[in-house]
């Protein structure tokens, strides 16, 4: 039997949304297993904002998306320690505000150490937690 494809995505997936859904699809098709890294709440807070939903909340609505196959905490900002712990084929990086393809993401150096690759995700405008929380402001 052949080894399964292990893909790897990370984020702080507070206030799940369609754009999340839609990564994480777009994610799952590269490989035979999804696994997410959600980061802690104080690593979202000390590079965006403390989540609205605490941690364990988002891991729980992340394990309930049929697609996603496991999901891991993420306790630093890079996710190093995570690819060399669980050895994923292809870290899935998502496009958008906070980054743009061309750059080299966090991670790229352990994957090609593991002989793994990364891929760039699509960004869908429009769809954001930030934009949600301005629209929930501005009512």
């Amino acid at each position: 039997m052949a080894e399964q494809v292990i893909v790897y995505t990370y984020g702080v997936f507070d206030l799940l949304h369609v754009g999340h859904v839609q990564l994480l699809q777009e994610a799952k098709v590269l490989g035979d297993k999804l696994m997410v890294g959600v980061f802690t709440d104080e690593v979202s807070k000390s590079f965006k904002r403390m989540p609205i939903i605490p941690q364990e909340q988002r891991m729980e609505m992340l394990r309930a998306l049929r697609f996603v196959d496991d999901v891991v905490l993420q306790h630093e900002l890079a996710p190093d320690t995570n690819l060399k712990k669980y050895k994923p084929h292809i870290l899935a990086k998502g496009l958008g505000a906070n980054w743009e393809e061309g750059k080299t993401p966090p991670g790229a150096e352990v994957m090609a150490e593991l002989g793994g690759k990364v891929v760039f995700l699509s960004y869908h405008e429009g769809i954001s937690t930030s934009q949600i929380i301005k629209r929930c402001q501005d009512c």
